[in-house]
């Protein structure tokens, strides 16, 4: 199983540091998320805007 985060804690990693505004918005509080899974609502998101 793969390690799990909240949103808190992913905006605070290295790793996201330059997404900690994206994470923010599309994360939810109190619900914990993969690395992976993390990434995959990301790059969802920024596709969705170009």
């Amino acid at each position: 199983m793969d390690n799990v985060y909240t949103k808190e804690e992913l905006k605070e990693a290295e790793r996201f540091k330059n997404r900690r505004d994206v994470i923010e918005a599309l994360l939810k509080d109190n619900v914990y998320y993969s690395i992976g899974e993390a990434e995959e609502i990301i790059e969802d998101f920024m596709e969705g805007c170009v």
